[in-house]
């Protein structure tokens, strides 16, 4: 499998963040690259499943915010779906992803020292395919417990602007939130949760059709009925504190070109995509009650306390 070649030679950089695909960083957090890059820190994206050359545009945007992009050339979901025994969704666990999982671990613990990179980025786990669970799963395994390093989970967009999507994850992690963090994730009812479950997928032009759709919706209902039993103040699984990153006027500006130029385009040329993308991401704003422009991390917290005893899935490998 692919992806180790590129630590060869690599520099060292303050800041890593863990990405399935270039597009993610620059739609998801562009506050938080630039905030990074402003202040000083050399800022590395770290594409998992992207190979070298793809994503032009992407690449740009992640340069314009002041950061360096790499891509690990790993398979990503539809490339081991071809290779695997099964034809499963992209969005389901198959017995070809646990391979991944470990290589995916194995690379970022070893890129970690190369770097020295003390702040750590890496997804919630909200994309649209099994590689943003890999991602998150991985960059747990490799970072969560390292001593002088700061573990940061971003919300990807546009999937965190569905509601109930960031709870609904959460009570999947069986994570545990302080009091003042419980009211960060909501939960929302299944009406307004399938309502617009299924924008995100036509942001990123991956419809898949009718029958991708429905499937989705399918998994939706699944993962919400199966969120009623969480109890965010007692579960026993990872510690995660909210943190709210607002970002300036001009800093909106860039995020709102990036957007439009990422995303999809009508006949006519018309950044169509990144104008529904940006008005969500105002709205997100005024919900976190910020001005220009607004994100919200949740920071790995060491359990300290002996609950999280519980064996994460990645402990099964070496």
């Amino acid at each position: 499998m692919s992806g180790r070649g590129i630590l060869d030679g690599i520099d060292r950089f303050d800041s890593l963040f863990v990405s399935p695909r270039a597009i993610d960083v620059p739609l998801s957090c562009p506050g938080r690259v630039r905030a990074e890059a402003d202040r000083g820190r050399r800022v590395l994206v770290l594409g998992l499943f992207e190979a070298a050359g793809a994503s032009p545009g992407a690449k740009e945007a992640i340069g314009r915010l002041g950061a360096t992009y790499l891509a690990a050339g790993l398979p990503d979901a539809r490339e081991r779906r071809r290779r695997g025994p099964l034809p499963l969704p992209e969005s389901e666990r198959g017995p070809e992803d646990e391979e991944t999982v470990v290589t995916a671990a194995h690379m970022l613990a070893e890129l970690g020292p190369r770097t020295e990179a003390v702040h750590i980025h890496a997804p919630l786990g909200l994309g649209p395919t099994v590689d943003y669970q890999i991602a998150y799963e991985a960059s747990v395994r490799a970072f969560a417990t390292g001593v002088g390093r700061n573990l940061f989970l971003f919300e990807e967009r546009p999937e965190a602007f569905v509601p109930g999507a960031v709870h609904t994850r959460l009570a999947w992690l069986g994570a545990r939130l302080p009091p003042a963090g419980v009211s960060a994730a909501p939960r929302v009812s299944l009406l307004r949760t399938l309502w617009r479950t299924s924008e995100p997928r036509r942001l990123r032009e991956e419809s898949g059709g009718l029958g991708a759709g429905l499937a989705h919706v399918s998994w939706a209902r699944q993962r919400w009925r199966a969120a009623r039993r969480w109890k965010p103040l007692r579960a026993f699984g990872p510690r995660l504190q909210p943190l709210l990153h607002s970002a300036d006027e001009d800093t909106r500006q860039i995020a709102r070109e990036i957007a439009c130029a990422l995303l999809a385009h009508d006949r006519k040329g018309r950044p169509r995509g990144g104008q529904r993308f940006n008005r969500r991401v105002d709205q997100a704003t005024k919900s976190l009650g910020a001005v220009y422009h607004a994100e919200r991390v949740w920071l790995f917290l060491p359990s300290g306390d002996g609950l999280h005893e519980i064996r994460h899935p990645l402990d099964s490998g070496d």
